[in-house]
């Protein structure tokens, strides 16, 4: 009979370890990957850049941009915002256009095998060049984080804004890295490019101020827009779990447990941001455009 020492268990599970983290670091994403995205920015090699810029991301906003900011007045940055929200309004609007084209125009909405990284014709790889460029946008938004630090508007740092702004990059990254052109990140991109385009045009409106406030009652129709495209995401969600094919499992079901999530946490905040206003109101009498 072979004696295996404590110390030969301990060098095994030591190696075992590494190995395995260095799959999951590095060998994972090269053998895994759509060969036709190996080169992009950002989708080269493993997630080690990708968590630099995440967790760089969360730091600032989470403890250096406040401790920063903890002793000055807040910034102003009404020229800047106004520049930026315009900017998102007109890329969104812009994606959306395009994402309507990777469905189909709805033909592709119900095909839900995972499509083929053998496709290199034209129409197809322009199609990754656009996906790939409305991936990096969710990079872009997390500039409105910063501006909230800079205005130390930091009741707007809810774990809801920080997880949403942090996963949607990440998940971005992982379909471009496997699925660029796979049918349920065309359906996300029309939602939320939708979404975006009326959000980022009530930020760019916000931005001149007072003056402006009586015609932006309509901030809370975009929560209910917003729960209303996760309702259509869980719902599209749960037809492609029993018919999609071939994806990779672990990754798939990553991103599908996102939209469940994330539709039970805009319902908590809208219960916690409108259905307190509103009892308020009720009791003080206040003007309810207060709450919009």
């Amino acid at each position: 009979m072979t004696n295996i020492s404590v110390t030969d268990i301990n060098d095994f599970t030591s190696n075992d370890i590494i190995k395995t983290i260095n799959y999951y670091l590095n060998d994972y994403w090269l053998q895994e990957c759509d060969p036709r995205t190996r080169d992009y920015w950002l989708a080269r090699d493993g997630p080690q850049w990708l968590a630099v810029v995440m967790f760089s991301w969360l730091l600032f906003v989470t403890r250096i941009g406040p401790h920063l900011m903890a002793n000055r007045k807040p910034f102003e940055l009404r020229t800047v915002m106004f520049a930026y929200n315009v900017f998102m309004v007109l890329s969104n609007a812009y994606f959306f256009l395009l994402s309507i084209r990777w469905l189909g125009y709805g033909r592709r909405l119900f095909e839900f095998e995972f499509p083929s990284a053998a496709d290199k014709s034209a129409g197809t790889l322009q199609q990754i060049d656009e996906t790939v460029l409305y991936a990096y946008t969710k990079f872009v938004d997390l500039v409105d984080t910063v501006f909230f630090v800079l205005r130390k508007k930091h009741s707007h740092l809810t774990f809801l804004h920080l997880y949403h702004h942090f996963m949607v990059p990440v998940l971005g990254w992982a379909a471009i890295k496997l699925g660029p052109t796979c049918q349920p990140l065309a359906v996300f991109a029309i939602l939320n490019t939708l979404v975006h385009t009326i959000m980022y045009s009530y930020y760019a409106l916000s931005a001149f101020g007072p003056s402006v406030q009586p015609y932006l009652w309509w901030k809370r129709y975009i929560t209910l827009i917003q729960i209303t495209q996760f309702v259509l995401f869980v719902s599209y969600g749960l037809v492609s779990a029993y018919l999609s094919t071939g994806w990779p499992r672990g990754l798939y079901w990553i991103g599908w447990i996102q939209n469940p999530l994330f539709l039970m946490l805009f319902l908590n905040f809208y219960r916690q941001s409108y259905n307190k206003c509103n009892r308020n109101n009720h009791k003080t009498h206040i003007n309810s455009k207060l709450c919009n």
